[in-house]
């Protein structure tokens, strides 16, 4: 049985964590990440366009590891650079326009990129049961449709 000097110790020491903001405002920031970068999609179906997301939802809402950046999606509208992380290992990055979600989009896998780097770690958080995540992706592709994809994408905190 721990002495109840430990209890009313160890009770403090919460509190004071909490009081001063570190827990909290570290939760806000990753509440509040948004992530870096931009992609430039040339593409037949999307159009030729350059993306700068705004937000970024890790796959586990979807039931997929990896994640959504999302262009524009306070408004519902804008494209999605989807990055999906199959269990055998391989890796897809698809396109897609957010207000039609369920059509093909664009589709790069890893063989059609001459340049891909690709960092995916959970960061120790989960909020809202998800697991937060830190993502980084580099990358330049070309589909065998001659759709091209070129660009940067990182954030410390995808929720």
């Amino acid at each position: 049985m721990k002495h109840p000097a430990f209890a009313v110790w160890a009770s403090l020491s919460i509190a004071s964590l909490l009081l001063s903001g570190c827990v909290v405002n570290t939760a806000l920031q990753a509440e509040k990440a948004e992530p870096a970068g931009s992609v430039t999609l040339r593409s037949r179906t999307l159009g030729d366009r350059t993306l700068k997301p705004t937000a970024c939802q890790s796959g586990e809402h979807q039931l997929f590891l990896g994640a959504d950046f999302f262009d524009h999606q306070e408004t519902g509208q804008g494209i999605a650079t989807r990055l999906i992380v199959e269990p055998a290992g391989a890796v897809i990055l698809r396109f897609f326009d957010v207000a039609h979600p369920l059509d093909p989009g664009v589709l790069f896998r890893r063989q059609d990129c001459g340049r891909f780097e690709l960092s995916l770690d959970r960061t120790g958080w989960k909020i809202n049961d998800v697991y937060d995540l830190h993502v980084s992706l580099d990358f330049d592709c070309r589909n065998a449709s001659g759709d091209t994809a070129a660009g940067h994408l990182a954030t410390d905190h995808c929720h």
